[in-house]
């Protein structure tokens, strides 16, 4: 998808109208392919605080179905949060890399998450015995939507996410002042 293609699919008209929560979960979670050009022309035209706002929602509201007993994937989880957050709170207008920095973290991210992550999933098959069977692979993407609609559904799942959890995070420096910021909005959130 190109910049053209993608500000439609998104229905906005430049980057700085990307605003709202769908938006942003739309631009994660699509299943067509972004060109890395496309969103590196996006994120210079957007509002940092708007998507570093938008990131901690999409992020919360993925965290939130994830069971207690999956407590990896949701610390791996929180860890690139605050690494996209991070990153894009501290894009200088004066640094054009400080952009290129950000989408390269936010495409492998992208990537990571709707096509190159491997979670196994097993659906039980016999309630009173509690067998499960039925096993097929999903991406964390996937494989957390599933896991929202077991809520809902009467099917039961098993999820191993060990093989997803391979994830390297750039780490990167974070001043005291925004460190501080971060967590008065953390705060806020709760």
């Amino acid at each position: 998808m190109n910049y053209k293609d993608l500000i439609e699919y998104l229905d906005i008209e430049n980057g700085n109208e990307l605003r709202y929560f769908e938006e942003i979960a739309d631009l994660v979670e699509s299943d067509e392919h972004i060109d890395y050009e496309a969103l590196l022309r996006l994120f210079e035209e957007v509002d940092r605080d708007a998507v570093a706002e938008l990131l901690d929602e999409y992020f919360n509201d993925v965290t939130d179905v994830i069971p207690e007993e999956y407590s990896e994937l949701f610390s791996l989880l929180e860890q690139i949060r605050m690494e996209l957050t991070g990153v894009i709170r501290s894009i200088s207008d004066d640094d054009p890399e400080s952009v290129r920095n950000f989408t390269d973290r936010f495409y492998r991210f992208r990537n990571w998450y709707v096509y190159d992550s491997v979670v196994y999933v097993q659906v039980r098959e016999e309630e009173e015995t509690g067998i499960f069977g039925r096993e097929y692979e999903q991406s964390v993407r996937d494989a957390i939507a599933t896991a929202r609609a077991g809520r809902f559904d009467s099917e039961e799942y098993s999820f191993d996410f060990s093989m997803a959890l391979d994830y390297d995070i750039d780490y990167y420096e974070m001043s005291f002042s925004d460190l501080i910021s971060t967590v008065d909005q953390d705060e806020g959130l709760n």
